[in-house]
């Protein structure tokens, strides 16, 4: 489908992107409309348009509870996916 650009996308990707349209049920496109609908502002400015999306965000008084991992990538903070949600502390040589 991309060959034809000369890029090489890996079908885990578009695994991930067709999650993501569809795991509400239903079909949300990956545009500016189904990003409004995201209910997190971080996630929406790491798509495009982000003046926009700030701006409605900041006019609106929305806040952002950070559970997306674009919002905490956007803050430089760790997703909480994956490795992200574990937890470990490993006791050093001589601590109890």
């Amino acid at each position: 489908m991309f060959g034809v650009y000369g890029i090489n996308v890996s079908p885990r990707h578009l695994g991930l992107i067709a999650d993501y349209m569809t795991f509400l049920g239903s079909y949300r496109p990956l545009n500016r409309l189904g990003m409004s609908e995201s209910g997190s502002t971080l996630q929406q400015m790491s798509f495009e348009t982000t003046s926009k999306f700030l701006l409605a965000a900041a006019a609106g008084g929305h806040a952002d509870e950070m559970v997306s991992p674009s919002a905490a990538i956007v803050v430089g903070a760790p997703a909480k996916v994956g490795t992200g949600t574990v937890h470990l502390r490993v006791p050093m040589h001589g601590e109890q």
